[in-house]
């Protein structure tokens, strides 16, 4: 079936490698017919003060410059010009004022009060003095204001983040997925199945399968990813995905336009 990609990175990001041209070129030899570049949005100094977790604001302008003349280049494929924006307490305004001429945007959670990155395998301490439901609860609560929020969010990007370390969950979360599920079918924000978490501590995609249904039962929209970093990761797995779509139970692939508009693929096999 038509493969696609909407979520993955450059060097730009500062903890990947490649440009805009190789992800793009990547994506036309393994036959995708969409690919989104979805570089990381600057966030502040306090936030990420080594500068290595997002792309540098002055770069920013070089970046949409590389997606807008890869757009004019390649003419086989739609390339979307993406951002992927990572949410914190307070921080609707500074998005809000950021947003520039970008053609989507994956919301995201990757830090929680502190600031503190909680799927960093440095910082695993925060785990141990803050206690595994907390840190469930705390992240649920703001990935649901991130969806409430004023931020036109096209996707929810890997929804259950913090088992990427290994760290899942041991009390029943079902009611979490459950909420966030409805949530996201009242805003009409797309998810992700995202393959990237074969490949960390977890071994799983994101989402699980108990939360990949909850979206599929709630009827939110998904769309599939390889969150790649490195230009030889764009496409991967994505057959996973979508089998374990299927196995939640969902019938299509949503996949965004550049226009803003969504256009679906059938996950029939036939």
């Amino acid at each position: 079936m038509e493969l696609t990609d909407t979520h993955t990175h450059t060097a730009l990001s500062n903890h990947g490698i490649g440009t805009v041209d190789e992800v793009v070129n990547a994506a036309r030899a393994k036959g995708l017919t969409t690919v989104a570049l979805t570089e990381h949005m600057p966030l502040p100094l306090e936030a990420d003060p080594l500068g290595d977790c997002t792309m540098a604001a002055d770069k920013v302008a070089f970046y949409l410059d590389c997606v807008a003349a890869a757009q004019a280049r390649y003419t086989d494929i739609e390339i979307i010009c993406g951002t992927e924006v990572d949410w914190r307490p307070g921080a609707e305004s500074y998005i809000l004022s950021r947003l520039g001429p970008y053609e989507l945007l994956l919301g995201s959670v990757h830090m929680l009060t502190g600031p503190w990155p909680f799927d960093h395998p440095g910082h695993m301490d925060g785990w141990h003095e803050r206690g595994e439901e907390a840190v469930w609860r705390e992240y649920f609560t703001l990935w649901s204001e991130a969806v409430q929020s004023s931020v036109p969010f096209t996707i929810m990007a890997h929804p259950d983040l913090p088992k990427k370390l290994g760290c899942k969950p041991s009390f029943d979360a079902a009611g979490l997925y459950e909420s966030a599920a409805a949530l996201a079918r009242k805003h009409d924000v797309m998810i992700e199945v995202n393959t990237s978490g074969l490949y960390k501590p977890v071994g799983e995609l994101y989402p699980g399968p108990q939360f990949l249904s909850a979206f599929a039962a709630a009827g939110v929209p998904c769309t599939v990813s390889s969150d790649a970093h490195r230009p030889q990761d764009v496409g991967r797995d994505l057959d996973k995905a979508y089998a374990a779509m299927r196995a939640a139970g969902y019938r299509h692939v949503t996949v965004p336009t550049r226009s803003g508009d969504r256009r679906t693929l059938s996950l029939s096999k036939n």
